[in-house]
């Protein structure tokens, strides 16, 4: 098995966990020691504390100029490398189908503000710099603890219904939560 294809295993398992800012760090450390037993966390639960936190302020700022359609079914927090670090975004779809990952492309909600700036992103990218493995499932894991806690604590700021994702646009989409019209997240996996 590549570690690529043991990464994806692991973010399977960890998204069944329904990982939040509660949990997720004991969740990342207990993972991450399958993908590299000698990692140092110990910067890691204060960065995705204030990383949530740069993320609420970002989504909040966000979706006060520019809410998410009614007609928006999928949100896509997209995650791509820049020179010096790795860039967060959001985009939405008005179509969705689960065993097709082209809709994650659509862009038919694609807001001014996408693109934040929030250090955790950077931080992770110098930090695993020389573990590609384990930068991919930091990056991945994080971005899910962030949307997961966002839906939980603001569920008002969204659609009625809307499918979430997130992952590196040249890899893998992991679907990762759904709300509902009651306000209930369910996992795909």
């Amino acid at each position: 098995m590549s570690e690529i294809e043991k990464v994806d295993q692991l973010l399977q398992q960890f998204i069944k966990e329904v990982p939040t800012l509660d949990n997720g760090f004991s969740m990342i450390e207990k993972y991450t020691k399958s993908v590299d037993v000698s990692v140092e966390l110990r910067s890691f639960r204060n960065l995705l504390t204030d990383g949530y936190k740069e993320f609420e302020v970002w989504l909040n700022g966000l979706f006060e100029k520019e809410n998410v359609p009614d007609e928006i079914i999928a949100l896509n927090f997209g995650l791509f490398e820049r020179e010096d670090g790795i860039q967060l975004y959001i985009t939405g779809s008005s179509e969705w189908e689960i065993d097709d990952e082209d809709w994650a492309s659509n862009n038919d909600y694609f807001p001014e503000g996408r693109y934040p700036s929030i250090k955790l992103y950077n931080e992770l990218y110098n930090l695993y710099e020389d573990n590609f493995s384990l930068r991919l499932f930091t990056t991945i894991s994080s971005t899910i603890i962030l949307a997961n806690n966002y839906l939980l604590s603001h569920p008002e700021r969204l659609p009625k219904d809307v499918v979430f994702a997130t992952g590196f646009d040249d890899g893998v989409l992991y679907l990762f939560a759904r709300k509902t019209e009651d306000n209930v997240t369910s996992l795909f996996y």
